[in-house]
């Protein structure tokens, strides 16, 4: 996590990433749109057809485009997605490129709730809870996160 350094004598508790269910549509779009634009390119490639080559290095060209934009992109930003529990806080970086890493220390939060595939977190000072969604694991790391804040500050809502 690049600019994560866990302090003296904090310890890792988890370490997670997104899962890759998150990849499934993407997945499915590269092999549809490969499946489609290659066989356009074999149809423009067969004998007999008189085709400019400009045209079939253009439609490679949007093909590699969209594969990109569809799969690349979307497997980059969920990799760099992440969520760490030390023995102290909860460090969260989102997926984005310029993404800030956030520390969320143990005794701000009030409470923790595992909503679908992710974690909720109550945070003194702030009028909402955080959804923080596409947690591996999500009931391991809510039952780790509770069993780490101090047992006067669970307070549910």
């Amino acid at each position: 996590m690049g600019l994560f350094q866990p302090g003296q004598g904090e310890v890792v508790r988890a370490d997670l990433t997104s899962p890759l269910r998150v990849l499934t549509f993407p997945v499915l779009e590269l092999i549809l749109v490969t499946g489609l634009s290659w066989m356009l390119i074999g149809w423009l490639d067969q004998p007999g057809m008189a085709v400019d080559p400009q045209l079939r290095n253009t439609i490679v060209l949007i093909w590699a485009v969209l594969a990109l934009w569809r799969f690349v992109l979307p497997l980059f930003k969920a990799r760099r997605r992440r969520f760490v529990v030390t023995d102290r806080r909860i460090v969260v970086r989102a997926g984005a490129l310029r993404a800030r890493t956030d520390s969320i220390p143990f005794r701000d939060i009030r409470s923790v709730k595992r909503r679908r595939s992710g974690i909720t977190l109550a945070i003194t000072g702030y009028d909402r809870p955080l959804y923080f969604p596409d947690v591996p694991r999500a009931k391991k790391v809510t039952a780790m996160i509770e069993s780490s804040l101090p047992p006067a500050q669970m307070n549910y809502w």
